[in-house]
């Protein structure tokens, strides 16, 4: 039980972490519309990236404020220390509505961990294939992964917006830097922080600022706190007058490591239309159980809590509620015990090291293969996650 209140808490913490960066990013829309209309729109078409999904949907909804939308956002872990090539995993997972009735903007994230089946993805003998929800975007990119954040909640996902780790770095630059009071003394990447003292940073020193987590006291959580402070200081960065001579280069950063399925006139739509939504936020996350299934760590959430979230969004969206008959369910929730004929997605965990060369079928070792068992090794970093 304190493990999920731990995992929760946890949970909350990214959750504002993650509207900041979504907060930062409607602040420099909104900052520079005024400053270049086409620039802006140029921006957001280099960001526009259309996706096909399955349509949960009897018709798309508009966002125009005439009807509740939903949205995922997806934090993935590429586009630096050397995984510029690399698919990546969506290391944070954010889904929400919002309702221009209510003037509610609902959130909630779905942990990196959770045990869920990676839709559309082909399984052994037809057999459904389960993993980490994260793994989803390494399989089949947005795609997939929208597909099976709708199928593990049974919600539509209207609109999507994802960013990788590269994006904090080259904004940060962008703006010439910014400045945060270290809570601790440490050292990390050739880059020394000392306790209370005002430290400036570079892209490369706020990453290795935001990154260090085995020698911080607090370990997970020090260190989500600490890019908090990056956060905020990049926000407020931003919003001074000073950082308006740099819009063009923030707007090239944005359309270099943001996509989004939103047109320019849908965004403007947001920015008018949701405005006073956007403004009342109401928080929530999923709370699993930690399980292993052959050795490999997950993070089980059960039916019951699925369909506890399902149905507070679906009333957001104005849709009937569910019971669990309406939940996809995965081998675990039948009887506790995973079933030996679907197959797993095997990983290892090594300490700041990332070695990975793709995420596709052809990466699974034939000599592993036995009729009820298909594996693969993987071996990554957890180093930083959003």
């Amino acid at each position: 039980m304190n493990k999920s209140r731990s995992r929760q808490q946890k949970s909350k913490r990214i959750i504002k972490s993650s509207l900041a960066v979504l907060a930062g990013l409607v602040i420099i829309l909104g900052l520079f519309f005024w400053k270049s209309y086409s620039e802006v729109d140029n921006t957001v078409t280099a960001m526009y990236e259309s996706v096909e999904t399955n349509n949960l949907r009897e018709e798309k909804v508009s966002t125009d404020a005439t009807e509740p939308i939903s949205f995922a956002l997806f934090g993935v872990d590429n586009g630096a220390l050397g995984r510029d090539t690399d698919v990546g995993r969506s290391d944070a997972i954010i889904i929400g509505t919002i309702n221009p009735t209510t003037k509610t903007t609902t959130l909630a994230s779905i942990p990196r961990d959770s045990y869920a089946e990676m839709v559309d993805y082909n399984g052994l003998d037809g057999f459904p294939y389960y993993d980490k929800i994260t793994h989803a975007y390494a399989f089949g990119e947005t795609s997939m992964a929208i597909n099976s954040v709708q199928q593990f909640l049974n919600i539509p996902i209207d609109y999507y917006v994802t960013a990788n780790m590269q994006g904090i770095v080259d904004i940060i630059n962008a703006i010439d830097g910014i400045e945060v009071v270290s809570p601790l003394t440490f050292e990390y990447d050739n880059f020394e922080f000392i306790e209370g003292e005002t430290v400036e940073l570079d892209g490369q020193a706020a990453l290795a600022f935001a990154r260090m987590r085995h020698d911080d006291p607090a370990g997970d959580a020090g260190r989500q706190d600490r890019e908090k402070l990056v956060v905020e200081a990049l926000l407020n960065k931003i919003v001074s007058l000073d950082s308006l001579k740099n819009y063009q280069k923030i707007l090239d950063t944005l359309s270099a490591n943001v996509k989004t399925n939103l047109t320019f006139d849908e965004l403007v739509d947001l920015q008018s239309g949701y405005k006073s939504s956007l403004q009342n936020f109401v928080q929530d996350s999923l709370v699993g159980e930690e399980t292993y299934i052959n050795e490999i760590y997950y993070l089980y959430v059960n039916p019951e809590e699925r369909l506890r979230i399902s149905n507070i969004f679906r009333k957001e969206l104005g849709l009937d509620e569910i019971v669990e008959d309406d939940l996809e369910m995965t081998d675990i929730d039948f009887d506790g015990t995973y079933n030996e004929n679907a197959y797993y997605y095997e990983d290892t965990y090594e300490e700041e090291v990332y070695s990975e060369e793709s995420y596709t079928e052809d990466t699974y070792i034939e000599s592993d293969y036995t009729e009820n068992d298909y594996t693969n090794d993987e071996t990554y970093s957890e180093a930083y996650s959003y």
